[in-house]
């Protein structure tokens, strides 16, 4: 059992103010690892209070001071790389390939951010551009937004919650942290290290508790102007709503249905290779995941063996073991949600044809679907957060783009295919925030502007474009001066 672990207010380090705490468990073995405050909203208000004054500190440093703090912490980070990677290999049953890889990721990360915030630049609007301002000048220059609350899922914890935390703190803002109840931990863990790195108090807070409840209680603060989130598009609609009492800003990345649009003239084994690549990591818990797989029917049957076989090499199931490709569910109700999802599957006709098996509480095998067609809901909104495989076949391009934008959702999306007049014909015509030619949707730089539309998000994560987001235009006029 490891440390039972505080939240960061302040500066410091505290329990919730009734001393209520949760438990958090290692979903691969069940066993306990340790405890976490549950916040109250006194928590929360306090933390919004620290935040504020902390934002006056922070934003009054110049970038180069705030870029000098910030590669201390990332210089710590790396330090204790090894120590975070298996504390969130615990508590998230993630691989431990997988979670050293989500370490390696925050590095670049603010790296792109600190660059972004050099080149913030503003406008200037001369005077003679209508006869309203012909003798003055406007001048445009961007501000901190304020207090910023970040909340992360608990899929990738660590890489989610610092592309918020990054353009929060490189625009001058301060940031309370509000890690998924599944996974605190590592997030604390790495907190703790911002603090050891020099920054001042207030600017880089950490509450924990239930989700629903921390998450209304930031909305019904005032002194709160941003509230980014990763999560269900259910709980992001919630938020919204809550967020417009005071107009607070809302950036969103929310659920996914992903396609994968597989076509017979592209390199089938690739196709298998990013089809696998892009489904199975973290047992298929990824948002950008292709979860809907579709392909031609001229090649459906080839395709469908040769992703058969290259899953029965794969060897997972066991976290922290370094030859483990992917691990286990969050939770033993993820896992019961795949499981069910499945079985309604099946019973609409679709048919198992590898794996479907339950082999532990939290372990579900990867599982392949035939004979799925696109009335199901598993073709539709139905987002399956696991490793399950549905094929559904197409004979046109038209009948493949009817298929993918038949949902709700529009995250990420993909299209294999060795001709560029159909990858681009289809890539322009997906309803999704991302394409990848020859590749899945599964996939994120620190600097493109990653984000979905319709229920699947508002705003965009990417160093080209979130620092706007995180801040404030100021037009200031120079009222006569030419």
């Amino acid at each position: 059992m490891t440390e039972n672990m505080q939240m960061i207010i302040d500066g410091g380090f505290c329990d919730a103010s009734d001393n209520a705490v949760f438990k958090n468990i290692d979903p691969f073995t069940g066993d306990i690892i340790g405890t976490v405050p549950a916040a109250t909203k006194d928590d929360i208000d306090r933390a919004a209070a620290s935040a504020l004054r902390g934002l006056a500190v922070w934003s009054a440093l110049r970038n180069d001071e705030r870029d000098d703090i910030i590669n201390k912490f990332l210089a710590l980070l790396e330090e204790h790389a090894e120590e975070i990677a298996r504390l969130l290999c615990m508590e998230s049953g993630k691989s431990i390939s997988e979670c050293r890889s989500e370490l390696s990721v925050v590095r670049p990360i603010f790296q792109a951010y600190m660059k972004a915030a050099g080149t913030l630049y503003g406008q200037v609007l001369p005077g003679k551009t209508e006869s309203r301002n012909k003798s003055d000048i406007i001048i445009t220059m961007y501000e901190p937004i304020g207090v910023c609350a970040a909340v992360a899922p608990f899929n990738y914890p660590i890489s989610t919650m610092m592309n918020k935390v990054a353009p929060a703190l490189c625009a001058g803002n301060s940031v309370i942290m509000k890690p998924a109840s599944d996974t605190p931990m590592s997030i604390i863990a790495a907190a703790r290290l911002m603090l050891d790195a020099g920054f001042p108090a207030g600017t880089v807070q950490v509450v924990t508790g239930n989700g629903s409840k921390v998450g209304r209680w930031l909305t019904e603060n005032r002194d709160v102007a941003l509230i980014s989130l990763t999560g269900s598009t259910e709980v992001g609609v919630e938020l919204h709503r809550s967020a417009s009492t005071y107009l607070q800003r809302t950036c969103m990345e929310l659920g996914g249905n992903d396609p994968l649009l597989i076509f017979a003239d592209c390199d089938i084994d690739g196709a298998v290779a990013e089809a696998v690549n892009g489904r199975i990591y973290n047992c298929g818990q990824i948002c950008t995941a292709s979860k809907r797989f579709i392909v031609e029917n001229c090649i459906k049957e080839n395709f469908t063996q040769k992703l058969i076989e290259r899953l029965k090499m794969i060897k997972g199931g066991v976290p922290g073991d370094d030859n483990s490709v992917y691990g286990c569910m969050i939770n033993e109700a993820a896992a019961d949600t795949v499981e069910r999802q499945i079985r309604e599957t099946v019973a609409l006709g679709a048919q198992c044809i590898y794996g479907g098996r339950r082999l532990r509480k939290t372990l579900v095998e990867p599982t392949v679907l035939m004979n799925v067609t696109q009335t199901m809901p598993i073709a539709g909104d139905m987002e399956v957060f696991g490793p399950v495989f549905p094929i559904i076949g197409f004979d046109t391009m038209e009948e493949a783009l009817e298929i993918a934008n038949n949902t709700q959702f529009g995250l990420s999306s993909g299209v294999m295919t060795g001709n560029m007049h159909t990858a681009m014909t289809a890539a322009s015509k997906i309803k999704a925030g991302t394409c990848v030619v020859n590749g899945t949707g599964d996939y994120r730089t620190s600097y493109h502007a990653f984000g979905g539309c319709k229920m699947s998000g508002l705003g965009r994560e990417g160093a080209l474009v979130t620092l706007k987001e995180f801040s404030e235009m100021k037009s200031i006029v120079l009222k006569g001066v030419c």
